[in-house]
């Protein structure tokens, strides 16, 4: 399983795949006036993709090619900016719309971070030191204390968190009834919840990992037999249209499980009592993980990853022979344990507003008692879930 994620993630990096990642819906408007309508993934300062639907192939476009385009409900444009006689275009976030409008870049340019709309149009950067005197320069008509003592030097932070109540705070003074009016980008939290149904073959990797724990006549450490079931699981996912997003679930689980052990008498070796181990564990599991889109297509192919805490809820063990019935003791019947979850999924389309998740993956645990470990809980999955819940 370890070298097939190493393999995944070499495959996200050395195909020409890793273009198709982590599309939106929004649109893009040319210099000719058309609007564009169908998917967007900004790229940095000077790049976009657009696509009109995940079958179809991306168009790269420059700063320099659009008038802006907005992705996510979230408006960018296309900004020139002249610094030392020289002019530069890059795709600016909007982060306010108002009497003084501010754009901040997705990546700093050197000290360059943001940049302020006046309202004659024309655009203002904001780079390193001089952003202080940009903003005294230009944001003359508010006489307001609270205002000035926002630019002065000694109070002055540089960030583009700091420029945004700058301008805030200068709109509210000059033009109280539009800033009231003006726009600002609204971070949606977006989320889905359903339920999954998983059917799971789990095992246990019973005792030690050596040898130094067992006897010469006989030895119960090793894997016991599989044991077969499924259960109806939840879960809750963050930013699910994203390319990195994160989840929680929640499923309980069992393991019923026995091996036969030779049991050799030390003066008669050739003769063999065989004795059966038998375990019977019920579990709740909460995998905490994070989910990332690796190609994304029609259907949309990811990796899932994580931790995973479980509370045992009950155990019980025996060993039985031919003479005896024995029951094995724990300390604690219920009890915590941790462990992970990785696999591999596919997020298939039914019909535009239904989708379907299914998942291949492993989730191994710890088995605890108290703080000693006493055996590895294995379980290989396959997960079928279905969001009922969307807040998109």
């Amino acid at each position: 399983m370890k070298q097939f994620i190493i393999k995944a993630f070499l495959l996200i990096i050395c195909t020409d795949a890793y273009s198709q990642l982590s599309f939106s819906p929004g649109s893009i408007v040319l210099r000719n006036g058309d609007t564009l309508r169908g998917e967007i993934r900004g790229r940095g300062n000077q790049l976009v993709y657009f696509r009109t639907n995940s079958d179809a192939s991306s168009q790269a476009y420059k700063p320099e090619e659009v008038i802006g385009y907005q992705e996510d409900g979230i408006n960018h444009l296309s900004v020139s900016l002249t610094e030392e006689e020289i002019t530069t275009t890059y795709f600016m976030r909007e982060q306010i719309n108002g009497y003084i409008s501010l754009y901040t870049l997705f990546q700093p340019e050197g000290r360059l971070t943001s940049a302020m709309r006046l309202p004659d149009k024309t655009f203002v950067p904001l780079r390193g030191n001089l952003a202080l005197l940009m903003l005294t320069n230009h944001l003359t008509k508010c006489s307001d204390p609270s205002f000035s003592k926002l630019l002065n030097p000694q109070s002055f932070f540089n960030a583009p968190v700091y420029f945004e109540r700058v301008i805030n705070t200068y709109n509210e003074c000059v033009d109280p009834a539009q800033s009231q009016r003006q726009s600002r980008p609204k971070s949606r939290f977006r989320y889905e919840a359903g339920l999954s149904a998983n059917a799971l073959m789990n095992s246990w990797l019973y005792g030690a990992a050596d040898l130094k724990n067992t006897f010469a006549y006989y030895n119960p450490n090793g894997v016991y037999s599989s044991f077969y079931t499924a259960t109806i699981g939840a879960f809750f996912t963050v930013a699910p249209r994203k390319r990195l997003s994160a989840s929680v679930e929640f499923l309980a689980s069992q393991y019923k499980g026995s091996l036969s052990v030779p049991l050799t008498n030390p003066l008669d070796p050739t003769v063999q009592n065989p004795r059966l181990y038998s375990f019977e564990e019920h579990f709740l599991a909460l995998p905490i993980l994070g989910r990332y889109v690796f190609l994304d297509r029609t259907t949309r192919w990811y990796l899932k990853a994580g931790v995973v805490l479980t509370m045992r809820t009950s155990i019980s063990g025996r060993f039985s022979d031919a003479q005896y019935s024995i029951e094995i003791p724990f300390l604690h019947q219920k009890n915590v344990g941790i462990g992970y979850l990785a696999g591999i999924g596919a997020d298939i389309a039914l019909t535009k507003k239904h989708r379907m998740y299914v998942e291949f993956r492993t989730m191994p645990h710890f088995v605890l008692d108290a703080v000693s470990r006493i055996a590895t809980s294995r379980s290989l999955q396959v997960s079928v879930s279905v969001p009922l819940i969307k807040h998109q």
